[in-house]
C-alpha cells in the first residue's frame, strides 16, 4: 500500500475561451445573428448610420452623372429617365457589399454571414424556392397589369434601353435592399438586445419601418404595402435562415412589375406614391406577401433548411 503524496503545485483551472464573433452562428435565427455577450451598443448604431450615409453618398455621385447625362440627350427634366433610373438602381445595389463590408468591419463576422446562417448565398436553396416564386409571380404580374392596363400607353421609345436596364440592374437592386434593410440594419438594431425574442421584435420593426419610410409613401394604401411587404421578407429570412427567399421575391415582384410599366408605359408613374396612387386593390398583394411566408416556411422545411419558429434555447444561451 502506497502512502498519499502531496503536490505543492496549484491546480490551474484553464479560462473559458471567449466567444468568438461567428461562434454558433448556425443556432441562432438569422435576424438576430450578430448579438453576443460583452457587444457594445454603439456598433449598431454606427451600422445604421454607415448603410444609409453609404447609400447616399453613392446616390449624389451617380445622380449628378445621370442629369448631366440628361442634359447632353436634351431630355426633359422632372421625368423618370433610363439613366436616373439606372443611378437609383445601382446606388441601392452598393448597398450589398457596403453591408457585408459593415458587418465585418464593426462585428468581426465574416461577409458570407450576411448571405445566410450557412456563411453563403444558399443557391440550392434559392433555386427550389424558385420553382414556387417564379410562376406565382409570373401569374400575378400579369393579373395586376391586367388591371391597371389603362396605365399603359404604348410602345415607349426607350422600350429597348428601359428593359436592358431593368433586366440587368434590378436584380442588383432588389439584392441590395434586402441585404441593406433585412439584413445589416435588421440585424445591427436586434444586436442591441439582450433577449432573443426582444432583439427579434425590435430589429424586425427598425429595419421595416426604415425600409417602408425609404420609400417615401404618403398614400395610406402604399404605407401598409411597404410595410407587409418588409415584414414578410423579414420573417422569411428568420423562418429559412437566410436572405434567399427575400432576394427571390423582391427580384421576381420588381422585374415582373416595372418592365410592362417602362416598355409600354410612363415610369413616372410607378414611381407615384403620393394620396391615391394607392387603392384597395392593393390587398391582393398584401395578402399574397402574408401567404407567401407560410408556405415558403413550408417548403423550407420540406428540403432541410427551415430554422424554428421559436428564437431556441441556443440562442437564449449565446446571446446571454
Amino acid at each position: 500500500m502506497t502512502a498519499n503524496t502531496y503536490d505543492p503545485t496549484p491546480t490551474v483551472v484553464p479560462a473559458a475561451e471567449p466567444a468568438r464573433p461567428d461562434q454558433g452562428h448556425r443556432d441562432r435565427p438569422y435576424p438576430i445573428g450578430l448579438g453576443r455577450p460583452g457587444l457594445r451598443r454603439w456598433r449598431g448604431l454606427v451600422a445604421v448610420l454607415g448603410v444609409l450615409a453609404g447609400y447616399l453618398l453613392v446616390s449624389i455621385g451617380l445622380s449628378i452623372g445621370a442629369v448631366a447625362l440628361d442634359a447632353a440627350q436634351s431630355r426633359p427634366s422632372g421625368t423618370v429617365t433610363p439613366w436616373l433610373f439606372l443611378a437609383n438602381n445601382l446606388s441601392l445595389a452598393a448597398l450589398w457589399p457596403i453591408a457585408m463590408l459593415l458587418q465585418w468591419a464593426l462585428f468581426g463576422v465574416r461577409p458570407g454571414r450576411l448571405s445566410s446562417v450557412a456563411g453563403r448565398f444558399r443557391w440550392g436553396w434559392f433555386g427550389r424556392a424558385a420553382l414556387l416564386v417564379v410562376p406565382f409571380w409570373l401569374l400575378y404580374g400579369g393579373l395586376f397589369t391586367w388591371l391597371g392596363r389603362d396605365r399603359l400607353t404604348g410602345l415607349s421609345p426607350d422600350a429597348l434601353l428601359w428593359a436592358l436596364i431593368i433586366l440587368l440592374t434590378t436584380p442588383l437592386q432588389a439584392t441590395g435592399e434586402e441585404y441593406g434593410f433585412r439584413g445589416l440594419i435588421t440585424r445591427a438594431v436586434g444586436s442591441w438586445a439582450v433577449r432573443p425574442a426582444i432583439a427579434l421584435v425590435l430589429g424586425l420593426s427598425v429595419g421595416n419601418l426604415l425600409f417602408m419610410a425609404a420609400h417615401l409613401a404618403t398614400d395610406p394604401w402604399l404605407i401598409a404595402y411597404y410595410l407587409v411587404f418588409g415584414l414578410s421578407l423579414g420573417l422569411l429570412s428568420w423562418r429559412t435562415g437566410g436572405l434567399e427567399a427575400g432576394v427571390l421575391i423582391h427580384v421576381v415582384n420588381n422585374v415582373v412589375m416595372l418592365v410592362p410599366a417602362a416598355v409600354f408605359g410612363d415610369m413616372s408613374g410607378a414611381f407615384e406614391r403620393g394620396p391615391g396612387a394607392g387603392g384597395p386593390v392593393m390587398l391582393v398583394p398584401i395578402a399574397i406577401l402574408a401567404l407567401s411566408v407560410p408556405v415558403l416556411g413550408w417548403w423550407a422545411r420540406r428540403h432541410g433548411v427551415a430554422q424554428p419558429w421559436s428564437t431556441g434555447v441556443e440562442a437564449d444561451r449565446i446571446t446571454r
